[in-house]
């Protein structure tokens, strides 16, 4: 753990209480100079702590830590578990892993430069969400693998609607929604033996945001947070549930059950669509000045390898419909 949490953590345990830098220094076996470093380095990152010369150091109000052996000690299969102040991207640190054979659980407090889909940002504000990735090595064939990402988007509904009460939705293929914000983004990468074309690394990373915060501008009307739940819930308790949920899917796979689950986890279909990819406006007979523009089609169904089925509503393809893989394609409700 590092100074930062030590202290922090130290802090959470005597809340609305000053503590001399003597005894934070006693207890933790640090010097002044690293306590003070260290608080001014949680109060950068927007931790709400007061500090006083002869009174020492307070926290103003209860902060969620992310905790190695909170999440190790409640995970119910075997897991290595690795938690950051900052990281660029938990995904990218998992890359790093060489030996997953044994599951890792990467989670950080901040992310610098949390990525989604399509070279997309994650925002990811110190503090305020769950940035977690998980790597392993598996052993399933490629039936299984092509359903990764479904199975993680169910897994966290369930994890959510376990600890909070909250009843997220899946918007294909990898968005969780609460109403008409989106609180959850995922994604899915491999790693492949060149010689033997197995896939020798599943990197699944996970962002959520849990707690209210400042959105960017352009986020602001688009994203949510787990808001109002039904109870309480720290992000320890949701790593852990997410992963177990995950692995006791993995272990026990089932395609036909996976599928059907999906689709009640589903907030689109029979809806109203917009499909957002050049290649398929081009095929749709769009001019290339158009090609940018949302397709208007309608989600009819998925399919069993996790594709979405579309009836196109305008252009050449006019009532026809068409199976969509995840790719370079981006969907919207209407």
């Amino acid at each position: 753990m590092s100074t930062k949490s030590k202290l922090l953590a130290l802090l959470n345990e005597n809340l609305n209480t000053y503590i001399s830098g003597q005894e934070i220094g006693d207890k933790l076996g640090l010097s002044r100079n690293a306590i003070w470093k260290a608080a001014n380095a949680l109060k950068e990152q927007g931790y709400n702590i007061k500090s006083f010369p002869k009174k020492g150091y307070r926290l103003m109000e209860f902060t969620d830590i992310i905790s190695e052996d909170m999440i190790k000690s409640n995970a119910e299969f075997p897991c290595q578990v690795h938690v950051y102040d900052a990281v660029d991207s938990t995904n990218n640190m998992a890359k790093e892993i060489r030996d997953c054979t044994v599951p890792q659980i990467l989670v950080a407090e901040e992310q610098t430069s949390g990525r989604g889909r399509l070279g997309r940002t994650f925002f990811s504000p110190a503090g305020k969400g769950l940035y977690m990735t998980m790597a392993f090595k598996p052993d399933f064939g490629l039936d299984e693998a092509m359903l990764v990402t479904a199975t993680v988007a169910l897994s966290v509904c369930n994890a959510i609607q376990e600890v909070t009460g909250l009843n997220p939705k899946i918007k294909w293929v990898n968005d969780i929604y609460l109403g008409d914000k989106k609180i959850c983004g995922i994604l899915t990468e491999a790693e492949s033996s060149f010689e033997t074309g197995a896939i020798e690394k599943i990197i699944v990373g996970i962002g959520i945001n849990c707690f209210k915060g400042s959105f960017p501008k352009e986020l602001s009307e688009t994203a949510g947070y787990l808001e109002n739940p039904l109870k309480p819930f720290t992000r320890n308790d949701l790593a852990v549930a997410i992963f177990n949920n995950f692995f006791e899917r993995i272990n026990n796979f089932n395609k036909v059950l996976t599928i059907r689950e999906y689709k009640a986890k589903s907030f689109i279909l029979g809806e109203p669509i917009l499909i957002f990819n050049p290649a398929i406006a081009r095929a749709l007979g769009r001019t290339e000045d158009r090609l940018k523009e949302g397709i208007r089609a309608r989600a009819i169904d998925i399919d069993e390898n996790g594709g979405l089925v579309v009836e196109y509503m305008e252009g050449i393809k006019m009532r026809t419909m068409e199976t969509l893989t995840t790719g370079e394609i981006t969907i919207r409700k209407v």
